[in-house]
């Protein structure tokens, strides 16, 4: 059920939080991903920009070498 209130939604691409306007570990191309980690059914290739935790950017670039991607410090 996608309503004002809620805070994520599930959209064909993924998971949606319209407050943030990104996506989470989305499974088709979008414009804004936020990476949990990089297993395979998490991080995928076409998303215009990338953001994840600092510590898995190498991780990232490793699997999606080329990748726009700006890692966030914990906290």
């Amino acid at each position: 059920m996608d309503t004002s209130s809620d805070l994520i939604v599930a959209r064909p691409e993924g998971l949606f939080c319209a407050a943030g306007n990104f996506f989470i570990d989305p499974w088709r191309p979008v414009e804004r991903a936020v990476i949990t980690h990089a297993h395979a059914d998490h991080a995928r290739f076409g998303h215009a920009r990338y953001l994840a935790a600092e510590p898995g950017v190498d991780v990232l670039l490793a699997r999606l070498p080329g990748i726009d991607v700006r890692g966030l410090a914990y906290g």
